[in-house]
Formats: structure tokens, C-alpha cells, sequence
């Protein structure tokens, strides 16, 4: 039986991808917010802290997309190619280094925090809701 960091199966692969598909719905529950500020909030401070949150959201989801598909197009086998191309595009000599498993955990990583920005978000939203 393979180590759990040594090699991903089809079936983890599969899940991965499809857990990291969230990200369409996170995208879709950080909309409401950002369409409250842009055309219903008054000026505050909070109006800042729901548009920076509804940004640094929408860079999540962009990070999980770009995640979900560059995981699908490679397999363990050519974890070290995909390495160097990725070091090559975002200037990270550490992406040559990763296995496909550490990969799986950052974009896993990825997820979480993006959830815990969009409910972040939210509770920001209803607290804005509730005092104007």
C-alpha cells in the first residue's frame, strides 16, 4: 500500500477537483456584499472593511480556480515538470521542491482560508445590514 504523501490515487485526485470547484459558490456568496457596497451602503468604515474583504474573497476563488486546474492537467508522474513551469510563471524557485501531495495541502489550505474570508465577509455584511 503507498504512503499517503508519496502518491495521490485517482479517487483523491477526483475529490480534490471537485472540492475545489467551491470556489464558484464562494465567488457567488461574496457578491451580495460587494453589490450592497457599491450601490446601497452609506460612506463608513465598514463600507471599507466589506469591499476589502469581498477582495481579498475574489482573489481566493481566483487562487482555487487557478488551483483546481492546474492540479486536474498533472499526476504525480509529472509533479517535477509542473514544478519547474510553475517556478518558471510565478518566480518561486520553492515550487520545484513541492510534492504533488504539498501541492494538494496548499490548495486545500487555499480553500479554508477563503472560506474563513467570505464568512468573515458576511458577518461584516449583517452587522453593516443591521446598523443602517
Amino acid at each position: 500500500m503507498a504512503n499517503a504523501n508519496d502518491e495521490v490515487t485517482d479517487v483523491q485526485a477526483a475529490l480534490l477537483e471537485r472540492t475545489l470547484a467551491s470556489w464558484r459558490f464562494l465567488l457567488l456568496m461574496a457578491a451580495p456584499p460587494l453589490l450592497w457596497v457599491m450601490f446601497a451602503a452609506s460612506p463608513s468604515v465598514l463600507r471599507v472593511v466589506i469591499a476589502l474583504l469581498s477582495g481579498v474573497s475574489g482573489y481566493g476563488c481566483w487562487r482555487l480556480w487557478l488551483d483546481a486546474g492546474y492540479l486536474a492537467r498533472f499526476n504525480a508522474a509529472q509533479n517535477q515538470q509542473a514544478g519547474a513551469a510553475l517556478a518558471l510563471i510565478w518566480q518561486r524557485e520553492r515550487l520545484t521542491q513541492l510534492s504533488l501531495a504539498e501541492r494538494q495541502q496548499g490548495a486545500l489550505q487555499q480553500l479554508r482560508r477563503t472560506i474563513l474570508v467570505t464568512l468573515l465577509l458576511w458577518g461584516c455584511w449583517l452587522l453593516g445590514l443591521a446598523l443602517y
